[in-house]
């Protein structure tokens, strides 16, 4: 069976991943300070998840590994950053988002760094410079801005969601048409 085929006679479970996709853009949108506190809970739950059971895999097996050592701090760790984000969630969403304005910093000044090293051998490497400019403002921008910066994130978050949402969606019924015709 191809992919075609295989995507097609799933078209359905598509198109419900493009509509929670979208319901969770507009709940962000509407409801932003909830969708922070939703998603914190999220990780929060994750990190304590995946602590404890990096703790039980140490623990079990340091009878025969000898780096259970270093599986036993990554469980403490993990429930470290579990309780932290729990009780602490506006330190976990700041520091989230300074690692977001970090990373859009870097990674600017790396396309920028790309695009000069480019000169001489393309044309238009202007366009990667300014896309590399627009990543360093915008980091700096979450820096020097976090509160403003923390609704920045979850409005773009919404917006990716509802459009990454809608155009799944479109393929699902795109998928749905093959599949009748088939």
């Amino acid at each position: 069976m191809d992919l075609t085929t295989t995507l097609s006679k799933n078209w359905s479970v598509l198109l419900v991943r493009g509509l929670i996709a979208i319901i969770f853009g507009v709940i962000t949108w509407f409801a932003p300070n909830a969708s922070l506190s939703i998603m914190l809970l999220f990780f929060a739950g994750y990190f304590l998840f995946d602590g404890m059971l990096r703790t039980w895999v140490a623990w079990n097996s340091k009878q025969h590994n000898p780096y259970w050592r270093w599986l036993l701090a990554g469980g403490v760790l993990s429930i470290i950053a579990g309780l932290v984000t729990l009780f602490a969630p506006n330190v976990t969403a700041i520091l989230l988002l300074y690692y977001v304005a970090a990373w859009a910093i870097a990674i600017g000044a790396v396309e920028i760094l790309i695009a000069l090293k480019l000169r001489a051998e393309i044309s238009n490497e202007w366009i990667l410079i300014i896309t590399g400019a627009i990543s360093v403002l915008f980091g700096l921008y979450l820096i020097f801005n976090p509160s403003a910066g923390i609704h920045t994130l979850l409005w773009l978050v919404a917006t990716y969601a509802v459009l990454f949402g809608a155009l799944i969606v479109l393929f699902s019924l795109k998928l749905k048409k093959m599949a009748q015709q088939q």
